[in-house]
């Protein structure tokens, strides 16, 4: 009776287990090649692009970095596979993906896909002072992560004094 009961355990524990793993990529885009610079002059330039929150763990530690996130639109305007291919920390990968599932998409205009696209958004995460640090040419230079189509996230640092 003992051995059963493990052995129920056993089974259950893995069977949870199973259940709690990343769902796969979607195989139908796996092959799709990534679409170059749509946002700023191609067929998205009307979507809100709305920046992410800059993390309050990097704030507080004065963390800077970035965060590629690539996914797929389809004509219908569902996101799918949506990752981050680069990311400085998790904090930035989090909130990247997080701005881009906010995105309007719905709002544009139907029938401007009739096949799906592959897209990548580099976020670039910057402290601003008043050297104009986050200037968009000052990031592109400086970033570790790749990616032509970037959006600042710029954060300031407030100095609390008691």
């Amino acid at each position: 009776m003992k051995q059963l009961s493990l052995l129920l355990c056993a089974v259950i524990t893995l069977s949870a287990c199973q259940t709690t793993t990343q769902p796969s990529p979607d195989a139908r885009f796996a092959s799709l090649p990534v679409t170059n610079q749509p946002h700023a002059s191609g067929l998205f330039r009307d979507l809100a692009r709305l920046g992410p929150r800059y993390p309050v763990e990097e704030a507080r530690a004065g963390g800077e970095g970035c965060a590629t996130i690539e996914y797929v639109v389809t004509p219908d305007y569902q996101l799918h596979d949506v990752v981050a291919l680069d990311a400085s920390n998790r904090f930035f990968a989090r909130e990247a993906k997080a701005a881009i599932l906010k995105w309007q998409w719905q709002q544009l205009p139907a029938g401007l896909l009739t096949e799906p696209v592959k897209l990548q958004t580099r976020f670039e995460f910057c402290l601003e002072t008043v050297e104009g640090r986050c200037d968009p040419e000052q990031l592109n230079a400086r970033t570790q992560c790749r990616g032509d189509d970037m959006l600042p996230a710029v954060g300031y640092r407030v100095l609390v004094r008691s």
